[in-house]
């Protein structure tokens, strides 16, 4: 689920008020601004800064007044493996699939066709139902669920709304309709999976 990364950025900039701060402190601050909370394209969400392992550099351009560094750091990087399990709480379900959140990363998608099978969308509840041994089991919103990591996406960023509009939940768009530079898609399909209180109940 977390990985240590090493990361290097060129051209770390420390604007001309923070000169007078020691050099690690005014760097860690840059690199927290930029990259803490933020997802890395192809990498996953940076959680925290981890170390800095190099500076060089520092060089001033004539009529700026910044310092510029060459920075190499490791951080703490959010970004599950393929077929690990996680927990999160459902949050929206329409007739595409689900929509889980995790607390600090709230862009998990489940399509239809990896929900339990049997299941299907209830129009009038707006949730979706499995089937089971001829009892319905509502996926009840705001309820713990445990899904498995079935592949990791960065998707382009849409270079207007519109094309947002039109994309699928998987393609890059979280269930508030914003756009989502990283989704983990989820699969259900499996003993265990699903809302926790199913199996919960099966083994009382």
């Amino acid at each position: 689920m977390f990985q240590i990364a090493r990361l290097e950025d060129p051209n770390v900039k420390i604007l001309p008020e923070n000169l007078g701060k020691p050099r690690l402190t005014a760097i860690t601050q840059v690199i927290e601004d930029l990259y803490v909370d933020k997802v890395v394209k192809d990498l996953g969400l940076v959680v925290t800064l981890y170390e800095i392992v190099s500076i060089e550099g520092g060089t001033v351009y004539p009529g700026e007044g910044s310092a510029h560094f060459h920075v190499v750091f490791k951080a703490v990087v959010f970004r599950p493996f393929v077929g690990e399990v996680l927990e999160g709480v459902l949050k929206k379900s329409d007739r595409k699939g689900l929509y889980v959140h995790l607390g600090f990363f709230n862009d998990v998608f489940v399509p239809e066709h990896m929900l339990q099978e049997p299941s299907a969308f209830d129009e009038e509840e707006q949730l979706w139902v499995w089937n089971y041994q001829n009892s319905r089991m509502f996926m009840d919103l705001d309820e713990p669920v445990r899904f498995r990591c079935s592949s990791v996406r960065f998707p382009e960023q849409p270079r207007n709304a519109k094309a947002l509009d039109g994309n699928s939940p998987q393609l890059g768009r979280t269930y508030e309709g914003n756009f989502a530079p990283m989704v983990i898609v989820g699969d259900v399909n499996a003993d265990g999976l699903g809302l926790t209180s199913w199996w919960q109940q099966e083994t009382e």
